[in-house]
């Protein structure tokens, strides 16, 4: 019974620094690897002149990965700035996110429009047009039929629509349950993902039209984004990370969601949620420690430095394979070559954009960082809150 209870308390004192170590980490190198990875996916899937069967016709499954980072990062971002400064400031995290994401999207929106206004009017072209209010006020993924027989132009927007969404909803219900704990915006998130299943399930066929833009705006929360943030709520509070730690906090924990998702990847089986489980259990898994089994591979530095600039690949992926193709037709039919030269083209623009367009915009980040509180004893031993300067943030951003 000694032996019991001894083990019992040195492993809750494990699981005590564990979350010590996640909850002080600056930085997450994993991450950029996990983009990397995700991006690879897109550009391939991207890359084929039509819908490949089997693994091979999955590369899509780069932006659920996408979203599993975001979710998760975001979350931890959000609960850093309230342990540090004791409130979560919304509308810097909304100016930080504008300053993030609009600069870019909005030149790269603004190129194609040029671009194709220079063309001879087609149905893609008309189509374009007709719903670049939707593209410009990121909500493409409500409004935008996706079922027509030509080309969409600008229509991989739907999953930047996705995630600014979720930045303007989940903040504001993380802020107003603050004073019910973890287990209130917990319960937020899982009603959300049960909305999202019931729809793809068909459960709103009797109240609305099938593939109409309501049916469109209750399917449109990604059941990853909000699976990444639950776990991140679940990292963050004490009472429930000891149990997510002894199950993802493992050498092996990594690894054994990476097999298990590339089986479902390989071989799909059950409901597309349980892939997004497993892509948000291995978000979380490498991030619960520098010994996770996916180290070397996911911090190899070709793969950190395509993650780095994975936003500006995401955006001008698209109209840099429709320019090779242009040049040379035959890539077409050959995604083996069009994949790594849109990928090697695309790398050199996306950094030079990262470079000489977003870096200098990020620095005005800083004056949204929140200010860091401490606590200090005074000299007639009372505690006081002091605050510092702003900060660089606790983990990388989305």
């Amino acid at each position: 019974m000694r032996y019991g209870v001894g083990q019992m308390m040195a492993s809750a004192e494990l699981a005590a620094a564990a979350q010590r170590r996640f909850l002080s980490a600056g930085y997450f190198p994993a991450f950029d690897g996990l983009r990397g990875v995700a991006i690879c996916g897109v550009i391939w899937h991207h890359a084929l002149p039509r819908p490949y069967p089997g693994w091979l016709g999955r590369g899509h499954v780069g932006v659920p990965l996408f979203f599993a980072l975001s979710g998760f990062l975001i979350t931890t971002l959000l609960l850093a700035e309230r342990r540090s400064t004791g409130e979560i400031a919304l509308g810097s995290f909304w100016m930080r996110r504008c300053l993030r994401i609009f600069p870019l999207y909005y030149a790269v929106l603004g190129a194609f429009a040029l671009s194709l206004a220079w063309r001879e009017p087609t149905l893609g072209t008309r189509h374009f047009f007709d719903n670049l209010p939707f593209y410009a006020s990121y909500t493409s993924n409500w409004f935008v039929d996706f079922g027509v027989p030509h080309p969409i132009w600008f229509g991989f927007a739907w999953s930047l629509s996705t995630e600014e969404q979720f930045y303007l909803w989940w903040p504001l219900l993380l802020c107003r349950c603050q004073r019910w704990g973890t287990w209130a915006p917990a319960a937020g998130l899982l009603g959300v993902v049960a909305l999202d299943q019931l729809g793809e399930h068909g459960a709103w066929a009797a109240w609305v039209i099938a593939g109409g833009a309501p049916e469109r705006i209750l399917t449109s929360v990604s059941g990853a984004m909000a699976l990444g943030a639950l776990l991140a709520l679940g990292l963050a509070d004490t009472r429930v990370f000891g149990w997510v730690w002894r199950l993802l906090g493992r050498r092996y924990s990594a690894p054994v969601c990476l097999v298990l998702a590339g089986a479902l990847i390989w071989r799909p089986w059950g409901p597309p949620l349980l892939l997004e489980l497993l892509l948000a259990s291995l978000v979380a898994a490498c991030a619960l420690g520098p010994q996770y089994g996916l180290q070397r591979g996911l911090t190899a530095r070709p793969l950190l430095r395509i993650g780095r600039v994975s936003y500006g690949l995401y955006l001008l992926h698209v109209p840099m394979l429709g320019l090779l193709r242009n040049v040379f037709p035959w890539l077409v039919e050959r995604p083996s070559l069009a994949f790594p030269a849109a990928l090697l083209s695309t790398f050199g623009v996306a950094s030079l954009c990262y470079r000489y367009v977003e870096a200098p915009i990020l620095a005005h980040q800083q004056r949204f960082r929140p200010a860091r509180a401490l606590a200090r004893e005074d000299r007639d031993g009372s505690i006081v809150t002091v605050l510092r300067e702003p900060r660089d943030p606790l983990v990388r951003e989305a």
